[in-house]
């Protein structure tokens, strides 16, 4: 089932992380294997900040790291699914490139990649990764997040949503529902020279996004033609520092409504999400078929 929920501001500053994690915990009843968010504008550098998901030794691993790329701090937590997470600010400098280079190196698991956003995710409940990561005091301009129940691949953190591409730092996707055609779709962009981290169909949505937008698509476009060619019910929302999209399925299969007040815009699985945050506003469902793009 799954639930998901994305929350813009237009100012910078604003309480995302606490607002998400109020929209979340509304929509745990939606899934209660693992929970995560992406939040713009909670770094007040430009220097790269990523994390890694390690089975073990990972003071070995950052060792390895701090060899080859100018690594300004590190910290290291035990993720509720048993591995660590290594945690490495980055100078900004660094291309990415030389990360692509020394994440293929030494085979490495991302968990988050970017200059202007923070994933936070991992097995459980909402508290229990809020326990782990903090990110209810994150504050920025907008994010989105994800409560899941898994109906197939792995749970642990790196199958949480949300999903992103190292290849294509700071966009991520979080998704309700089924790729049916997933495999065929992802030999098509392997073939384009698109890396997959997991098996989980929802990776495929943010890899079929990037590949459009590396071919020039608005993001508009990229949103209409993943309705045309991504079968199965669905509905989801990507993020970027400009903003945030969303998309439902063309016979409307998975719910997701939204609303706006006073530039605060809310989009989730159910209107109970939209009422933590916008108790009066006006309700709106998103049509089968329909996408939509909000901008700071």
């Amino acid at each position: 089932m799954c639930g998901i929920a994305g929350i813009m501001f237009t100012e910078s500053g604003s309480p995302v992380g606490q607002k998400l994690y109020e929209m979340l915990k509304s929509l745990q009843h939606r899934g209660m294997d693992s929970a995560g968010t992406i939040i713009y504008g909670a770094k007040s550098t430009k220097d790269w900040l990523v994390r890694f998901v390690v089975e073990d030794e990972p003071e070995e691993v950052a060792k390895k790291i701090r060899y080859r790329l100018n690594v300004m701090k590190h910290d290291i937590k035990k993720l509720n699914d048993g591995n660590f997470m290594l945690e490495m600010v980055i100078s900004g400098d660094t291309s990415t490139e030389e990360l692509k280079n020394i994440i293929r190196k030494y085979s490495l698991s991302v968990l988050s990649i970017g200059k202007y956003s923070i994933i936070s995710k991992d097995v459980g409940l909402v508290d229990d990764v809020e326990k782990v990561f903090n990110f209810s005091k994150l504050k920025g301009t907008h994010g989105i997040g994800h409560v899941r129940f898994s109906t197939e691949s792995a749970v642990d953190a790196l199958h949480a949503h949300p999903f992103q591409t190292f290849d294509f730092p700071d966009i991520a996707i979080v998704h309700n529902g089924q790729i049916t055609n997933y495999w065929k779709r992802r030999e098509l962009l392997e073939l384009e020279g698109h890396v997959f981290q997991t098996d989980n169909d929802s990776e495929l949505i943010i890899h079929y996004i990037v590949n459009k937008l590396r071919k020039g698509y608005k993001l508009e476009e990229a949103l209409h033609e993943a309705v045309k060619d991504l079968d199965g019910p669905f509905a989801f929302l990507i993020s970027m520092p400009e903003g945030i999209g969303m998309a439902r399925d063309r016979l409307g299969l998975r719910p997701l409504v939204t609303s706006e007040y006073e530039g605060v815009f809310v989009a989730a699985s159910e209107e109970v999400a939209i009422r933590k945050v916008l108790p009066e506003s006006k309700i709106t469902y998103l049509r089968p078929g329909e996408v939509e793009v909000w901008r700071p």
